[in-house]
């Protein structure tokens, strides 16, 4: 008996002019169904087991939340460090008289009693971002903000819980810029990988950012 190679065919439980399509994986039906379309447009759709992928604004929500629950995080551990500059600015800007604030420049002399806390803080957001995403994605293959859309991470052709060296691999290809933050010039220039990395999927055939492609991952609707 020849076997049938897994794909979109017309749904056996809808009458052939239904229109409607589900995808068999090989040995089943599954529950991944769409109105009938080309494969090719299909498969920027779902996962090639059928899994529908996520759209880039969910994918902005989720982000943005994550970012909120890191940011409370980063200063509730570095409280300290944030204490500690906002002195020296209150400082600095109550020694000035009435007016004297327009158009000036925080002198040097504030900037470098600052570095020291404002580097600590940048190694605190960089390890709570690490815990975050990897612990997160690791044991609910989600974060937080992903949660609360109603997304996940999975591997693009095995469903199933995320190994570590795919989602250690995954934030290493998402979040390896934020290390060279302190370079001059080049600081700044890495944080154009960001916004190419958060753009990519817009117009990736498989909705796959940057980050996705390095650890071959999806993420989908759950």
């Amino acid at each position: 008996m020849t076997q049938i190679p897994a794909g979109w065919y017309p749904d056996p439980a809808e009458p052939a002019e239904g229109g409607r399509h589900r995808y068999w994986d090989g040995r089943q039906w599954t529950e991944h169904v769409h109105a009938a379309a080309p494969y090719s447009q299909a498969s920027r759709q779902t996962t090639p087991d059928g899994q529908a992928l996520a759209g880039w604004w969910h994918r902005v929500g989720a982000y943005l939340i994550d970012q909120v629950i890191q940011g409370i995080l980063t200063l509730l551990i570095g409280l300290p460090m944030v204490l500690r500059v906002a002195r020296a600015y209150a400082d600095f800007f109550s020694s000035l008289h009435p007016g004297a604030t327009q158009g000036l420049t925080v002198p040097v002399k504030v900037a470098a009693e600052t570095a020291g806390a404002t580097a600590v803080l940048g190694v605190i957001a960089l390890v709570v971002g690490f815990v975050y995403n990897v612990g997160f994605l690791k044991w609910r293959q989600a974060t937080p903000g992903k949660l609360l859309v109603g997304l996940r991470v999975r591997r693009r052709a095995v469903a199933g819980p995320l190994p570590w060296s795919t989602v250690l691999l995954r934030w290493v290809g998402q979040y390896w810029y934020m290390l060279l933050f302190a370079v001059p010039v080049l600081g700044a220039v890495v944080r154009f990988y960001a916004l190419l990395d958060d753009l990519w999927p817009l117009w990736d055939d498989k909705r796959q950012a940057v980050h996705d492609k390095a650890a071959g991952t999806n993420v989908v609707r759950s």
